[in-house]
């Protein structure tokens, strides 16, 4: 089997691709959850008496989590391997979803806040799919030599603005009516 060539990539590029991720699942998060808020018509935590602080810490811990997490699927993707660390994301989505119940629980969150929500059970899905998110992206740029996406206007074969070219006037050569 013949060794694949692998481009380099810089501790810079994977931590701002980290954040990148960590980012897009904070806000796949808040998109699944006001989905479920306006089809079930249930806020995310309905426990009384519950300070204002709870959930974006809590929000905050499994972010760092997942960004722990991301590093490490860097890791492996660099060492060689060429297929998604399935056991780390499968890890981090359910651990997510455990550690959300287990911080509500000492929080003092009801059962249907914690063990029992449906944005719990959506914030496991939301880590997974941010895995395979930063994996396809890492993958792309180290295992393929396809240069970074660039706009139309970017491409070496465009000729730039009509202004740029005095050859080409349309107001001069075509047809005026």
């Amino acid at each position: 089997m013949s060794e694949r060539r692998r481009r380099g990539v810089t501790r810079g590029y994977v931590a701002g691709l980290t954040l990148a991720v960590v980012i897009i699942a904070l806000t796949l998060l808040i998109v699944a959850w006001s989905a479920i808020s306006v089809y079930a018509a249930k806020e995310v935590i309905s426990t009384p008496d519950i300070g204002s602080a709870v959930v974006p810490l809590m929000l905050l811990v499994l972010l760092l989590l997942l960004a722990w997490s991301l590093w490490r699927q860097a890791l492996v993707l660099l060492r060689g391997r060429y297929g998604p660390a399935w056991a780390q994301i499968v890890l981090i989505s359910v651990g997510g979803y455990l550690l959300w119940c287990v911080m509500g629980v000492i929080a003092g969150l009801s059962l249907a806040d914690t063990w029992v929500s449906p944005y719990a059970a959506s914030l496991a899905i939301v880590w997974g799919v941010s895995c395979l998110i930063f994996w396809a992206l890492l993958a792309r740029r180290v295992y393929t030599d396809r240069p970074t996406p660039r706009w139309p206007w970017e491409r070496d074969d465009d000729d730039g603005p009509d202004w740029n070219h005095p050859d080409n006037d349309p107001w001069r050569d075509g047809d005026r009516e």
